[in-house]
């Protein structure tokens, strides 16, 4: 495992140095083998989380067979070199049937130097360590801490003082959504945004630090605000898709006076992430996409009406926050880059300059926020999970007694970006490849196949297994494509301004998809000849479809406008008419799938942080949970054909923690 150049940990009195790979106690060499440093530095990367014994053997001896017993006379040595005994978890933890975790807080220096430019001897101190934090805020003056941890599926809303350590709760845990935070500038108050479950409308409140009711200020917000230099008013997007078009919204900032600032019609958008307000009060900077959100930009929207400004190239994948150095000479974000698979800090030099990134590691940096003084920044740490699992369903008739579940692979995003089954192979992405594509492999986990080379995913495949519908971004925009179910004889199947979510019909003949741009969230079909689309709904957003065994029938997550809740319905594919509305959990994030016999849906509930599948019949009876898991997220799922009860699931997690950059100028 080769050590990425320029980074040291310091925990306790430990230092490990990776690029010399050795570990200093106290500035003293300690004695241990390159492999035991390898593990180390394996554990330390990943502290805080658990990582597996099998995923540990596969990283660390990618190409050797090697006994489970290896490692554990690896963590011994470890374990003793550290200074603790074989059952302690000062440092490294047992967790039973699972793997290790690394327990101390661990301090990341980074020595690296950007080009053209060198940011010291930045450090980064990650503050969490369990992955369980929504958002996070720091105050101007770099003294108070707001976060939001979950626990059980539910959310609180915190506050920290990094002097003194002193925490306190300002709101109690509960269902809904906390994002959005934000300080006002004398620190004595915090805005934070709720979005309750099933509702695409979130809402702006204002509450004191020190006790005191949240005051309702914004309804229908779609980003967090950015404050006045006077901290008196305040701007945010909001997002309207029934009429196909993003506004940035300025407001007083106790909410009255709304007024629109500037407008981008679908599909060039805003971004919902964090805007930010440049210190002569002149500039609203927000991100920006075209192409479907192909490639975002960071655009300038001019407070006195002028035209809207480009002050970046149209260089990233995803732009995720933006905040002005107290100053007003350069602009910090978070954001991925085209041909990288990585979210990372820059800076962007105002009013010239080319972005230079801040951070440059393996680590993933979504979200900031930023302090005046001392010069001081909060983001989010971010890692995705995402193994493929063989299920069985319980409480169905046909289940196959006594099939345990299994997990079948071991790498970082199966199935993440979506996966389907047909003829004994699973169809999955995954981005191993700093891109998502689709591979293929047998029901246990073997016989791995790539079959796209330039990005695919959300992969639909037909009832025979012969060929496969899915998305691609090999043109720069969202498009649905087509192939053999071996890779071969690929062909793009539309050309408008995006397409996505595919589903093969049952006789392999049509791909029904939703359109991202013309008619924006409607349902259309096209030949798997090729040909021109033809349009099945209207005057109703409907996404997500998906096609019922015997071909009738369409599933969707529907409403009949941007004010009504979403709702899965199913329609006549024949003539598009609404059959049948149910109000399930989730609708706008759900997965549905059809029944072998197209009785049922089957669906994802969400309860205490865990996804499980249920059952659905469309007579109207009580849904039947179809899983049991007790962990984890279920990212996508598909039946397999011999209808015997099993599936099979791509579950993770993402976890988010919290990390302070300081010296990073």
């Amino acid at each position: 495992m080769p050590a990425s150049f320029g980074e040291k940990y310091q925990f306790g009195e430990f230092e490990l140095d990776t690029t010399e790979l050795v570990l200093r106690r106290n500035d003293q060499l300690v004695s241990l083998t390159p492999k035991a440093l390898q593990v180390l530095t394996f554990l330390v990367r990943n502290s805080g989380r658990v990582v597996w014994r099998k995923e540990m053997l596969e990283a660390l001896w990618p190409d050797s067979i090697v006994e489970d017993s290896n490692l554990t006379v690896i963590i011994s040595t470890l374990r003793k070199a550290l200074g603790e005994s074989d059952n302690g978890n000062r440092f490294i933890e047992t967790v039973a049937k699972r793997g290790y975790r690394f327990v101390p807080l661990v301090k990341f220096v980074s020595n690296l130097v950007p080009p053209k430019d060198r940011f010291g001897a930045m450090q980064i101190t990650r503050l969490t360590h369990d992955g369980y934090i929504m958002d996070v805020g720091i105050s101007k003056d770099a003294r108070l801490l707001a976060y939001v941890p979950i626990s059980s599926g539910r959310q609180a809303l915190n506050i920290q003082n990094l002097e003194t350590g002193e925490r306190w709760q300002l709101l109690s845990p509960d269902p809904a959504l906390c994002w959005g935070l934000k300080f006002t500038h004398d620190s004595q108050s915090l805005f934070y945004i709720t979005t309750q479950p099933n509702s695409t409308i979130s809402v702006l409140y204002r509450i004191p630090l020190r006790g005191g009711q949240p005051q309702k200020l914004v309804v229908n917000i779609d980003s967090p605000i950015a404050l006045s230099p006077d901290g008196m008013e305040m701007a945010f997007v909001r997002s309207f898709p029934g009429q196909h078009y993003d506004a940035v919204m300025v407001c007083n900032v106790d909410g009255s006076g709304e007024r629109q600032l500037a407008s981008r019609q679908h599909p060039e958008k805003f971004s919902f992430t964090s805007p930010t307000w440049s210190p002569d009060g002149k500039l609203i900077t927000l991100g920006a996409s075209r192409y479907n959100a192909m490639e975002y930009a960071i655009v300038a929207v001019p407070v006195n009406g002028e035209p809207l400004r480009e002050l970046s190239p149209w260089d990233w994948k995803v732009l995720c926050a933006l905040a002005w150095s107290d100053d007003g000479t350069n602009l910090y974000f978070s954001a991925q880059a085209l041909k990288s698979n990585s979210f990372q800090i820059w800076r962007l030099p105002y009013p010239e300059g080319k972005a230079q990134r801040i951070t440059n590691d393996p680590n993933n940096y979504e979200e900031l926020s930023l302090a005046e003084r001392p010069r001081t920044m909060v983001t989010m740490q971010t890692e995705i999970r995402a193994n493929l699992w063989v299920a069985c369903a319980v409480g169905q008739e046909g289940v196959a007694p006594g099939r345990a579940t299994r997990r079948i692979t071991s790498g970082r995003t199966e199935g993440f970006a979506g996966l389907a089954v047909a003829a004994g192979r699973i169809i999955f992405a995954s981005t191993e490849h700093q891109q998502p594509d689709l591979w293929s492999v047998n029901l246990d986990g073997l016989e791995r196949e790539r079959l796209t080379e330039t990005t695919g995913f959300l992969p639909s495949v037909s009832p025979d297994g012969s060929s496969i519908a899915y998305v691609s971004a090999e043109s720069g925009t969202h498009h649905i494509w087509f192939m053999d179910a071996c890779g071969k004889n690929k062909k793009q199947l539309t050309d408008g301004g995006g397409e996505s979510f595919p589903s093969v019909t049952s006789d392999g003949n049509w791909v029904i998809y939703t359109s991202l741009s013309k008619a924006r969230n409607s349902l259309w079909k096209i030949s798997t000849q090729g040909g021109e689309p033809q349009q099945l709904t209207r005057d109703c957003l409907c996404i997500k479809p998906v096609v019922s065994h015997d071909g009738t029938r369409v599933a969707c997550a529907y409403r009949t406008d941007e004010a009504d809740k979403w709702k899965i319905a199913v329609l006549s594919r024949e003539d598009s008419r609404l059959m049948t509305i149910f109000a399930l959990p989730n609708p706008y994030n759900q997965l549905l799938r059809w029944a072998k016999d197209d009785s049922a849906l089957t669906y994802l509930e969400k309860r205490d942080g865990v996804h499980n599948v249920w059952r659905q019949p469309l007579d109207g009876s009580a849904p039947t949970q179809l899983t049991n898991f007790t962990e984890d997220l279920i990212y996508a799922y598909d039946w397999l054909p011999e209808d015997d009860g099993r599936l099979v699931v791509s579950r993770g997690i993402k976890t988010r923690d919290i990390v302070l950059i300081q010296d990073f100028e």
